[in-house]
């Protein structure tokens, strides 16, 4: 008699396979059959565009690294996934268990203690989205690969603008730096400018009071001056008064002369008359 299938799924629904978790899917884990995991080895993808020779040889060499280490994992997953399903088994018992033994018994889902797995049925959905897309396991491995590799390449990107970004900042602060530096041989050389000026200062000070003292000493002599001058104005009064006097005493004398000139011309003028007179 041909094996009853699934007419969805495919799954082997003769009696021994009825009951068990799996049978609605056709797993092996349940049908008994030996599970063979295959480990799916993604094919190593080209190589990304590198214009250096070493980080090409060394990417080859890293997938044909990973490409081995994938080989030996699939050696060693198959017993596991044997040991893993029974320990699964196991374990969805025991949670069925437990549920079944806390049931709330509510008269809306269950009837005399059973589940009512007609109503349950009634509620669920097995249709599958066909609007999610599929992949196959290798596929999405090598996708993985590929897209962990292209993280790498961002990431190595993203150190190197920060790298950039930390270049830059460092100029920044440089530049920061010269600027201070200059800031401080300007300040230095006006406050030699200021200096020079308090310098100029105190001289120009020191030269005041120089013209100061000068003025001080020439303003003693004007004094001494002053006071000889004034000394001199009464002697320079008389001298003036005797020259007026000599000068009255010239005239006198003058006159005299004068007087005395004409008596003398009036005396001969009287002796030449009396002569004539005489009969001279």
């Amino acid at each position: 008699m041909p094996s009853k299938k699934g007419t969805v799924t495919g799954a082997n629904l003769d009696k021994p396979n009825r009951g068990k978790k799996g049978a609605l899917t056709g797993s092996k884990r349940v049908t008994g059959e030996k599970v063979e995991v295959t480990p799916e080895i993604p094919e190593t993808p080209d190589v990304l565009p590198t214009s250096d020779p070493e980080v090409a040889t060394a990417d080859f060499n890293a997938r044909a690294s990973l490409a081995e280490k994938l080989q030996q994992a699939g050696q060693v997953v198959a017993p596991v996934v044997g040991a893993v399903g029974e320990v699964v088994k196991g374990v969805a018992n025991k949670v069925t268990a437990t549920v079944n033994g806390s049931i709330d018994f509510n008269p809306s889902s269950l009837s005399n203690g059973t589940v009512d797995t007609a109503a349950i049925l009634s509620k669920a959905d097995a249709n599958i989205d066909e609007s999610v897309p599929q992949l196959d396991s290798g596929e999405a491995i090598k996708r993985n690969i590929i897209i962990a590799r292209q993280r790498n390449y961002v990431g190595v990107a993203i150190n190197n603008t920060k790298l950039k970004q930390d270049l830059a900042t460092l100029d920044l602060e440089q530049q920061k730096l010269i600027g201070l530096l200059i800031d401080g041989k300007t300040a230095g050389i006006s406050n030699e400018k200021k200096a020079v000026q308090y310098q100029r200062a105190l001289v120009g000070r020191d030269t005041e009071l120089s013209k100061l003292e000068l003025d001080s000493e020439l303003l003693t002599q004007q004094r001494i001056r002053t006071t000889g001058t004034q000394n001199q104005t009464e002697l320079i009064r008389e001298q003036e008064e005797l020259k007026v006097e000599m000068l009255r005493e010239q005239v006198e004398k003058q006159k005299y002369e004068i007087q005395n000139v004409q008596y003398e011309k009036e005396k001969i003028k009287q002796e030449a008359v009396a002569k004539f007179a005489a009969g001279f």
